[in-house]
């Protein structure tokens, strides 16, 4: 397993983030309403910038984006978004948002650090209203916070690898900062009438990954974790690892994602809304989980018999899934990062059979 101890903010950090957060100027809300038909099918391939709207369960709507699906739940104490796009698209998705709810954005959740999931934020939050509307609770808390903030921009809910991420990448103002920031496996909380965990997927897409379950709603979130529509992106130099891919969804398998029993056709179950594509169940992330675990045993196969990367990429280990899951380039950064992950697991004495 990689090391999750790079990348940690110290105390010190946080609290400035969140008094950069707190001290800047009141902004001006609102927005036009985006000219959507909520309950629509979404567009098999919407054009740039375009929003297609697609319920899931009552309260809980899949608006994709350029492709990025954002989950929207909704309901009498307000919105929460989970990825909020790339940026270009912030105005059409807040938009889209308008056009469900006129009910005010409570949180955004960031299931990992990269921009094409999280451009949209900046004006989201803007956008938001905190739950936090009582002066008295504000002045508690010594960071120079004063009445004019109270109710101001929406929290950001994300690992602290993500906040460091953003932080080292620059160009997000103090607002757009994750201020509700975990370390533990699990950050927890209650809207809607209903239970959301924040769940820690580490060294897989890469250090600072999470899936969000809605309990009640029985919808689960899976941000880069899960890409029906392609093989998985595994950053290792952001502490990404075919290992630890493979754990979060055998993780997902195993306690976030159910289904009726006996399995039948169109059975209800756990609604799975990944990062690309349509919405899915459990049976396609047990097919997808498959595929990674099958390139993966292929892959230490061919490294336990001594084959060098390039070696590796002629067995072509990704063979039989590229017409469903990529070709080309795709296929070889998979193998690449996933040789590189395990090569770098053996150098530690970590081995998959010992977790499995």
């Amino acid at each position: 397993m990689l090391s999750l101890t790079a990348g940690r903010t110290p105390t010190v950090l946080m609290a400035a983030v969140l008094l950069l957060a707190a001290s800047v100027s009141p902004r001006a809300r609102a927005a036009a309403p985006y000219p959507l038909q909520a309950g629509a099918a979404p567009a098999s391939a919407p054009a740039s910038g375009a929003v297609a709207v697609l319920p899931v369960v009552p309260g809980t709507d899949m608006l994709t984006v350029d492709g990025v699906n954002v989950a929207v739940n909704s309901g009498p104490d307000g919105v929460i978004v989970v990825d909020t796009g790339p940026a270009s698209a912030a105005p059409a998705l807040l938009a889209a948002i308008r056009n469900i709810t006129q009910r005010p954005i409570r949180y955004v959740i960031d299931t990992s650090g990269d921009p094409d999931l999280i451009g949209g934020d900046a004006l989201l939050v803007a956008a938001g209203q905190s739950l936090i509307t009582d002066p008295g609770t504000l002045r508690l808390v010594p960071r120079g916070v004063t009445d004019v903030h109270v109710g101001e921009y929406a929290p950001i809910v994300a690992t602290q690898e993500v906040l460091v991420r953003m932080i080292q990448q620059g160009g997000y103002p103090s607002w757009a900062l994750p201020t509700e920031v975990f370390d533990r496996p699990e950050y927890q909380f209650y809207m809607n009438g209903q239970a959301i965990a924040v769940i820690r997927e580490p060294a897989a897409h890469s250090d600072g990954d999470t899936v969000v379950r809605f309990e009640r709603s029985d919808v689960v979130v899976t941000g880069d974790i899960f890409d029906i529509e392609h093989f998985p992106v595994i950053d290792v130099a952001q502490g990404g690892s075919i290992q630890g891919e493979v754990d979060a969804l055998n993780q997902l398998l195993n306690t976030l994602v159910f289904t009726s029993t006996p399995i039948v056709e169109d059975a209800v179950g756990t609604v799975v809304i990944p990062v690309h594509g349509p919405v899915c169940n459990q049976a396609d992330v047990l097919t997808y989980r498959d595929m990674v675990a099958n390139v993966r045993d292929r892959i230490e196969y061919l490294i336990d018999h001594g084959k060098s990367l390039s070696q590796v990429e002629a067995a072509d280990p990704t063979q039989g899934y590229e017409s469903r899951y990529g070709e080309g380039r795709a296929a070889t950064a998979f193998v690449e990062a996933a040789y590189e992950s395990l090569m770098a697991g053996r150098s530690r004495g970590h081995g998959h059979a010992a977790r499995e």
